[in-house]
């Protein structure tokens, strides 16, 4: 992985989810729902671009209860929202193969769009090797024995959180602030 990408894509997705197997539509896979992204650009990695929006899933789109609880999310948002592909295509404007980190907390984010990608047939603006899943970094960079929620983060390192957690833009700020914050420290990617 490299260590000196140009600039850091931070993106975190809120998905479909069911809180049991009752209830729960036969086939049932998660499907974005919102996405907030921020862009880090040098010289100072500080936030250059912010994107929110509702994506409206094509296999399930009624959400269950469980999904309206956690993310805040109500049926008109997702009901107004864009496609899943449009919302990528927005996302590719701004990330460059090799000089662009992916960056999100952990590996769901990533497993979901890659599987909405191959349920939906669309090709994937992405190249995976870009990416960087920051609580996994987190964890060894800070020398902890596991992972830790990205709340938690925020506060060991005593960061002014943005917003509310499970809000994909909110969580975006929260996780382009450890970033900063890691970097600041000497952190590089992959090292």
């Amino acid at each position: 992985m490299p260590a000196d990408y140009k600039n850091y894509l931070v993106f975190d997705f809120e998905f479909t989810t069911h809180d049991s197997m009752c209830g729960r539509p036969r086939g049932f896979f998660q499907e974005v729902i919102e996405v907030g992204a921020v862009l880090l650009t040098l010289p100072e990695y500080q936030s250059s671009w912010r994107y929110q929006t509702f994506v409206r899933p094509l296999f399930f789109p009624r959400l269950s209860p469980a999904c309206k609880n956690l993310t805040m999310i109500n049926q008109e948002d997702i009901d107004a929202g864009i496609p899943f592909g449009d919302m990528l295509i927005k996302l590719a404007e701004v990330y460059k193969a090799g000089e662009t980190g992916l960056v999100a907390w952990g590996n769901s984010d990533r497993e979901v769009v890659e599987n909405c990608c191959a349920k939906y047939k669309l090709p994937c603006p992405f190249n995976w090797a870009d990416y960087i899943d920051l609580a996994e970094e987190y964890k060894a960079f800070y020398r902890h024995e596991r992972r830790i929620s990205l709340k938690h983060a925020v506060e060991e390192r005593q960061i002014e959180r943005k917003g509310f957690y499970h809000l994909a833009l909110d969580d975006a700020e929260n996780t382009a602030l450890i970033v900063m914050r890691m970097l600041e420290e000497g952190w590089l990617p992959g090292k």
